[in-house]
């Protein structure tokens, strides 16, 4: 009896393969919609959050926080009017199945993959609902740079007058690698690494060896309860580890990550507040930026960090809506600037691993002070 209640407790402890491996290939996007008493207010505005994930960019990390996030902005008093569409899509490459395995993705290959997702999803919003939501992105680690690569996409379509674009109202940045990733710790050690000739081709062959001689259901034990990850953590990890060519696509990636993110790359159309000839009046863009970074971030030197955000933040009120300036024009206090932050606590760069909960109501205040920026214009 004894053995037969250990076999069952194992049993429970440990998905079985096969189911495993479907739910793994299955997890490919997350989305969380408005509920049903809120999808039927005809007056209601609708809004999309866009995730971007970091670097292995797989969406079903972010599963928890989207539906905190989710669930804190449905319940607030001051969005009652408000439909919220929340989602997020794996990075190319990092979403294959043993059928479908595409060439590896570089950093601007991933740019135009998640920009087109994004008008994808805007579009399928706009024929569901019969309205084009207004857009709020979000980014974590290198996803950050990609949001803002986006946003320079974004400024160009509406100054050039060539179509009608979405109103792109506001960013949150979580925990970005924006500048000089490679002067971080983990970066200086990354980029060491994959220096090496062949680093990325022994690294898959390795995952390759993994993935036909460790069970699913056993490599998900051993990252659930040695590495002490959570459920959703370790079920992901475990995806990533024995899919085709993650290991490959995530340092490839990598590389472009530590040769392309350097300098400070942007101008007026990420960090200039005046409203130009041919720009959207509504585009308060840059005055709704949010970048928050973690105290103690392997991936962020914090030189590089404090530079930036002397040069580009504003760091006087952690509120949007204190703000002297609307974002339209410049100021003497330059309230038109993007907000900067660093966490007081010890939130580490991989947050959704077990902070979802925390973040999420950060960016909750920042989702709410973003909108009723945007409003007050």
């Amino acid at each position: 009896m004894a053995g037969q209640s250990q076999k069952k407790t194992w049993q429970r402890l440990i998905p079985q393969t096969e189911k495993m491996d479907q739910a793994m290939e299955a997890r490919t996007k997350l989305y969380y919609g408005p509920s049903s008493d809120q999808s039927n207010t005809n007056n209601a505005q609708e809004y999309l959050i866009f995730l971007i994930p970091g670097n292995p960019g797989l969406i079903p990390f972010y599963d928890p926080f989207l539906s905190a996030l989710h669930a804190l902005l449905e319940s607030s008093p001051a969005l009652r009017s408000s439909n919220f569409h929340l989602c997020g899509h794996s990075l190319r490459g990092f979403e294959a199945t043993q059928g479908d395995v595409p060439h590896l993705a570089g950093l601007q290959d991933q740019i135009k993959y998640v920009d087109d997702l994004l008008y994808e999803r805007v579009d399928g919003i706009r024929d569901t609902t019969g309205h084009t939501p207004k857009v709020i992105l979000m980014g974590h680690s290198v996803g950050a740079y990609i949001l803002l690569e986006i946003i320079r996409r974004h400024r160009t379509r509406i100054e050039s007058l060539l179509a009608q674009d979405f109103d792109l109202i506001g960013g949150i940045l979580l925990f970005p690698t924006i500048t000089h990733i490679a002067r971080s710790p983990s970066g200086i050690v990354a980029s060491t690494l994959l220096s090496i000739p062949g680093s990325a081709h022994i690294a898959s062959a390795m995952a390759t060896a993994l993935m036909y001689l460790i069970p699913s259901s056993f490599l998900y034990w051993l990252i659930r309860f040695i590495m002490r990850f959570p459920d959703h953590a370790a079920r992901t990890t475990a995806a990533f580890i024995k899919s085709p060519i993650g290991i490959k696509e995530s340092l490839f990636l990598g590389k472009d990550e530590m040769d392309q993110i350097t300098d400070d790359r942007w101008g007026k159309e990420i960090w200039g507040a005046a409203t130009e000839p041919g720009t959207n009046s509504k585009d308060t863009i840059s005055s709704n930026l949010v970048f928050f970074w973690g105290r103690h971030d392997a991936w962020v030197a914090k030189r590089t960090r404090n530079d930036l955000i002397n040069a580009r933040g504003y760091r006087d009120s952690p509120s949007l809506k204190k703000r002297p300036s609307s974002g339209l024009t410049d100021s003497p206090v330059e309230g038109w600037k993007p907000s900067m932050f660093i966490d007081d606590g010890r939130i580490p760069h991989g947050f959704c691993i077990k902070h979802s909960e925390v973040v999420a109501r950060k960016v909750q205040g920042w989702v709410e002070d973003i909108i009723y920026n945007h409003d007050a214009i």
